[in-house]
């Protein structure tokens, strides 16, 4: 894909494309595009870009359904408290009794 190509449509770079992207042009549609980083190429992100999404765009929501096994302690942790109901949903298994009994009493905030 030519970096035009690539301005007008991240998305599609993201979804079926991101083996053919340089870096720079792979960080680009990440940051464009977290939200499609997180469900399409999860295990393509660096720890920063990993770190970008969470933080920015697509949020802790979108980490916990499409990639709840590549965070962190710490990054799964704040995605829980950012969004108790998607943890509760997706991941009541993997919560600590803690996180358990706040994903409960938050869940339909």
């Amino acid at each position: 894909m030519t970096d035009e190509e690539i301005k007008k449509r991240p998305w599609l770079a993201l979804e079926n494309h991101a083996d053919e992207l340089t870096p720079e042009q792979f960080d680009y549609c990440v940051r464009k595009m977290p939200l499609t980083a997180l469900k399409h190429c999860s295990d393509k992100l660096t720890p920063e870009q990993l770190e970008y999404c969470i933080l920015r765009g697509a949020g802790a929501s979108a980490a916990l359904k499409y990639c709840a096994d590549k965070l962190t302690k710490e990054q799964f942790d704040f995605c829980v408290r950012k969004s108790p109901w998607t943890a509760h949903e997706f991941h009541a298994d993997k919560l600590t009794e803690e996180q358990l009994a706040y994903c409960v009493e938050r869940k339909d905030d």
